[in-house]
């Protein structure tokens, strides 16, 4: 699939809305459909290309993700390699019963063997898998246990047994497609004795049943990219159901959910967290060790920093799916109040306020507001 932007290939702005990026997604449809460029292997690749790009946008929370991370939230893993998607299929929500059918005819599509195909791929599936902090962070390889219907291996997925096989379907003709006409349309319904495959089983394959799949439990590996988050979702083609009487598998969807860290926070591809530092190297200056994702790194705290100053440290936070650079880390200095002081240690402190108190320049923060207060009502 083209890695070319979504927008781009519908010839829309960013900020096109859902009325607009449907008219624009019908007319190229209409003009590169595979009916209407017999032969045509570059006019095919576009149509995959603007099917799938308005099956993205065309969804509020797909076209959110593709919008904040680009492409790689949907297509990282195998995603990439979408398949064959008829542009009716995708507008199921704008056209409905048979009227997508029928709008191929009037337009001389004829309702293709592609469309017809479609009906028997298999139902996509999703699984949810938990992830730690630092797995989302850097990435990761899970291995996930999967209960779907696959291939029927006694028939190979024909659905028919061995030796056997499919003969043309007396009620359709073979066309997969029953057609009414009524006046100016043509009207086609799928023909139900052969579900649009134009073929009927002749002798079932008695371990499937003659459905050409069978239950299962699969291991699967799937390769988590860093810089995923909560709500992203990796798709793996082809690793759905297994489609009926040898139809296409449908994709698996592995959507991400991520523990929280006992040190770092996270927002977006930035990283947060907060460091206790004493009163002595906020008021001396000091270096520190700070933590990152990926190790431990010094920070110089000059002398008189206030309790609550955030660092900024560039580039050290969580990779970004699209490819460009790092998010960065920020480091909010707290001061730590000691406990349990010594007679000794507390007489040393109060000496040292003592000192602090009779500098004439010198003055607390707390003794200037009540200042400022005494102004107001004197």
């Amino acid at each position: 699939m083209s890695k070319k932007d979504y927008y781009e290939i519908l010839g829309v702005s960013r900020d096109v809305s859902e009325e607009e990026l449907k008219k624009a997604y019908r007319k190229l449809a209409v003009k590169y459909h595979p009916d209407k460029n017999p032969g045509d292997k570059a006019a095919e690749e576009h149509f995959k290309e603007i099917a799938h790009a308005y099956e993205m946008l065309s969804d509020p929370d797909k076209r959110r993700k593709y919008d904040q991370y680009g492409e790689a939230a949907f297509q990282y893993g195998g995603a990439g390699a979408g398949g064959f998607h008829d542009p009716f299929d995708v507008f199921r929500d704008v056209f409905s019963g048979n009227f997508g059918d029928m709008f191929g005819d009037v337009f001389g599509f004829g309702g293709g063997s592609g469309s017809r195909r479609g009906h028997n791929r298999g139902r996509d599936l999703e699984y949810s898998i938990k992830l730690e902090f630092m797995e989302a962070v850097n990435g990761v390889e899970k291995e996930i246990n999967v209960r779907r219907f696959e291939a029927c291996e006694a028939c190979s997925g024909s659905g028919a047994k061995k030796g056997s096989g499919h003969t043309t379907c007396q009620r359709c003709g073979g066309s997969g497609m029953i057609r009414q006409s009524a006046g100016f349309f043509s009207i086609s319904q799928t023909c139900g004795a052969c579900s649009g495959t134009g073929k009927v089983i002749k002798d079932p394959c008695s371990s499937c049943g003659g459905s050409g799949r069978k239950e299962n439990t699969r291991k699967i590996k799937v390769r988590i990219p860093a810089g995923v988050d909560n709500g992203i979702r990796v798709r793996l083609s082809g690793e759905g159901e297994a489609g009926l009487n040898g139809g296409p598998s449908g994709d698996l969807y592995v959507s991400m959910s991520v523990k929280k860290h006992e040190v770092f926070s996270r927002e977006e591809f930035d990283i947060y967290c907060a460091i206790p530092v004493s009163f002595a190297e906020l008021v001396l200056g000091a270096e520190i060790e700070i933590p990152t994702i990926s190790g431990v790194t010094t920070v110089t705290i000059p002398a008189g920093t206030a309790s609550g100053h955030v660092f900024r440290l560039k580039g050290l936070g969580v990779t970004r799916l699209d490819g460009r650079g790092k998010g960065d880390e920020f480091v909010k200095i707290e001061v730590e109040i000691p406990h349990g002081l010594s007679a000794e240690q507390k007489r040393l402190l109060n000496e040292f306020n003592d000192s602090i108190s009779k500098n004439k320049d010198y003055m607390s923060g707390a003794k200037k507001i009540v200042d400022k207060i005494k102004k107001v009502f004197e």
